[in-house]
């Protein structure tokens, strides 16, 4: 038999990049390869996101395309992920080119799946099934992804999440800290934990109780090699002061936090069921600025949402303007079946959402510039990621606010630290010079 060979595609959050990376893992300890092009691969994955409706219809459109590939060869699809745990058997009827549909909760029993795989579909999902953590989440390199707990609580009335990832479950302490030995073993020098809730971790059992205060400050006990310390993605509610005092007491930790908002007006976030008002959220921005000096605060905002009104939009764009975002993600409403917004009356017709979206952007793009300027002839520590794709000459770095630096290098820092003065803007990247 020949070599068996794997093509994954990943899409969506970090939580499906942190669950792909340890999936490769299982398969290679089970004989598979990575394959150099989906061409070569007798094994085809897609780890799917369902968050939005244009993550699916991404996914939908490789699906045909692998539909089309399997009329001249043979190799096994799989499709997993957030879609497969919402659509279930519904996508075996859609697209006969699937043969595993694995849910959520069931990722850790591909590798069984496809060694027993006999023809026709199989299906792996478990209704209400406890979430399993992998050992290690990461194949390699200066980054790394540690998942700290699953699913989420909060149901916010558009978000698809609780749905498909189901109620939150915060992963063991010990199992935490012995992946990030692994990780500091093996060289990593940054790590971000992560979490759809990540700041609402809160383990109770056979390791004690254990809060996400007390576990960042353990942690950062155990970092060596490890030299940054982030966290994805926090909730406004639950970013306590404990949180801040932790992080301002060590330097490890990332002077960045994403905070998303979502909304700026007290009427569209109640009916979001986001659980703060836009006073709340500033107080929380306040305490940040407060405890971390120079922070950078980014975040999420989702415009158009049912019966958004124009001033429900303006207060979203003064809060904007208030608070001097670093960066954003910016996204118009997607109706998703089984949450309760998808019934909700005054829908947006699309031309406004994408109207209003247009602006967000523009006036986002000239508060990070403004931002950003600020940062111009500041000394910077970054890790070194790779080399430039848009100037090979160069090296493409990040800061600690999550910031892209590119300056002249010898490639054999990749994967280090280096200290860089920050010279000028690139649109949104910073040119430097190293120290």
């Amino acid at each position: 038999m020949g070599p068996k060979r794997v093509w994954l595609e990943t899409y969506g959050c970090q939580m499906n990049k942190a669950e792909s990376e340890s999936l490769l893992l299982d398969l290679a300890r089970d004989g598979w390869s990575a394959a150099g092009s989906e061409e070569d691969a007798d094994l085809v994955i897609l780890n799917t996101c369902s968050v939005r409706e244009t993550a699916e219809d991404r996914v939908r459109g490789r699906l045909g395309h692998y539909r089309s590939v399997k009329r001249t060869r043979q190799f096994t699809l799989v499709l997993t992920g957030c879609m497969a745990e919402r659509l279930k058997g519904a996508l075996g009827e859609q697209h006969p080119e699937i043969d595993i549909v694995v849910g959520t909760f069931q990722k850790r029993g591909i590798v069984q799946a496809v060694r027993q795989a006999s023809g026709g579909l199989q299906q792996l999902r478990a209704d209400g099934g406890e979430y399993s953590f992998a050992a290690l989440h990461s194949t390699g390199g200066p980054r790394a992804y540690v998942p700290i707990m699953h699913g989420c609580d909060n149901f916010c009335s558009y978000c698809i999440v609780p749905y498909v990832r189901g109620r939150e479950v915060s992963r063991r302490p010990g199992e935490i800290l012995a992946e990030i030995r692994l990780l500091d073993e093996r060289g990593a020098r940054e790590v971000t934990l992560l979490g759809q809730n990540v700041n609402s971790y809160l383990y109770e059992g056979p390791d004690g109780t254990v809060s996400f205060s007390t576990l960042l400050a353990m942690a950062a006990a155990e970092a060596r090699t490890i030299r940054w310390i982030r966290f994805l993605t926090s909730h406004p509610r639950d970013l306590s002061d404990g949180i801040l005092e932790v992080m301002a007491r060590d330097p490890r930790f990332c002077r960045h936090i994403h905070l998303p908002l979502q909304s700026g007006s007290d009427r569209v976030l109640a009916r979001m069921n986001r659980g703060y008002t836009a006073g709340q959220y500033l107080e929380r921005v306040q305490k940040i600025r407060s405890a971390l000096t120079e922070a950078a605060i980014t975040t999420d905002i989702l415009i158009g949402f049912p019966g958004e009104s124009d001033g429900d939009f303006e207060d979203t764009l003064a809060l904007m303007e208030t608070v001097g975002f670093d960066d954003a993600f910016t996204y118009y409403y997607n109706p998703r079946e089984g949450t309760p917004a998808f019934g909700m009356a005054e829908a947006l017709p699309d031309a406004l959402k994408l109207s209003r979206l247009s602006t967000v952007i523009e006036r986002q793009r000239g508060i990070a510039a403004r931002r950003a300027a600020q940062r111009l002839g500041v000394k910077a520590l970054v890790l070194v990621e790779g080399i430039s794709k848009k100037s090979p000459g160069e090296l493409l770095a990040r800061t600690e606010w999550d910031a892209m630096v590119v300056f002249p290098g010898p490639t054999t820092i990749i994967g280090e630290f280096a200290e860089v003065t920050l010279q000028s803007l690139s649109g949104s990247t910073f040119r430097a010079e190293a120290i």
